[in-house]
């Protein structure tokens, strides 16, 4: 099954309903926040589903890694994905447990070009899940990977039983870093390593915008995308609480120069495909260019690496 079999064709009526469900969902959010595996399924199974993705034959639903000038949004992910394959030095004798996998994207590229013995993704929003599982059998990749109901604070697997932890744009959304940590330390075999390609706050004294004085604003940001305050770490923080789970040779390096501004830029025409007269129209601002030109000023994108001791 190709992506477009996850968005059929609409009639305006069924259009209106969908947006309407959509914006219902997005009404909810600021009520969801003291769940946030609720909050997550309200996000991706109901308000940001298949038919609102801007990729063009994938469902990767992230900003992608810009350097070396991909074409598509579709290529941009999927470097993304590759850069973190390459950070988790992937090989086909790994066993990979990527958390927050989404709709699988970047488990069939690491299937596919990585050749990985075995992947299993985990998730909370059930109707991800069952979409992956489908695209993974059309594929013929179900013998490889798989994706599981659950939490990044419960991990559905047993201890030891993975070379590698991913979390590639999605650990911002996760309940607790400091529990997600704990639980890839757990689920990890000594010697194995965790990647993740994650958004924080960026620091008052970095933003660029003319907005920088107007205090709430920072705030209101980092509260769309990590609405628990407990859950917005500054580098020096993030790195504690991965060295606090047990890991060892941290390292983070920030990749935002290469997200959220040629990310912004390519949306500007991105959105003018008629294509995207599906996104409801709440995505096509929040998620734009013109959305992406604001809130990208007050985030940090980092990619994080760490090492289980022998």
């Amino acid at each position: 099954m190709t992506p477009t079999d996850y968005r059929p064709p609409e009639k305006q009526a069924k259009r209106l309903g969908r947006w309407a469900r959509e914006w219902a969902s997005f009404a909810t959010l600021p009520f969801s926040t003291k769940a946030p595996e609720k909050y997550s399924r309200l996000l991706y199974d109901n308000g940001f589903g298949p038919a609102t993705s801007f990729g063009e034959e994938s469902m990767f639903q992230d900003f992608g890694y810009w350097a070396n000038s991909p074409k598509t949004l579709d290529e941009a992910c999927t470097e993304l994905a590759r850069l973190v394959a390459n950070e988790a030095h992937l090989s086909p004798d790994d066993v990979v447990i990527d958390v927050g996998c989404g709709y699988g994207d970047q488990d069939f590229v690491w299937a596919i070009e990585f050749d990985v013995k075995e992947i299993v993704g985990v998730n909370v929003a059930p109707g991800q899940i069952e979409i992956a599982n489908a695209r993974a059998r059309e594929l013929g990749l179900d013998g490889t990977v798989r994706h599981l109901l659950g939490s990044a604070s419960s991990i559905p697997r047993p201890d030891s039983s993975g070379t590698k932890v991913t979390a590639m744009e999605s650990a911002f959304h996760f309940p607790s870093r400091a529990e997600f940590f704990a639980e890839a330390f757990r689920v990890l075999e000594p010697g194995g390593r965790i990647v993740t390609a994650d958004m924080i706050p960026l620091p008052r004294d970095q933003v660029s915008s003319r907005l920088r004085g107007i205090r709430p604003v920072g705030p209101m940001v980092h509260w769309l995308f990590m609405p628990d305050r407990k859950n917005r770490p500054t580098l020096a923080e993030y790195r504690d609480a991965m060295e606090h789970a047990g890991f060892v040779n941290v390292k983070l390096y920030s990749i935002r120069d290469h997200v959220f501004k040629p990310y912004a830029a390519f949306m500007k025409n991105r959105l003018r495909d008629p294509e995207m007269a599906r996104v409801n129209p709440a995505g096509r601002i929040f998620l734009g260019n013109i959305g992406a030109s604001f809130w990208g000023t007050w985030l940090d994108y980092v990619v994080a690496s760490a090492d289980k001791p022998r």
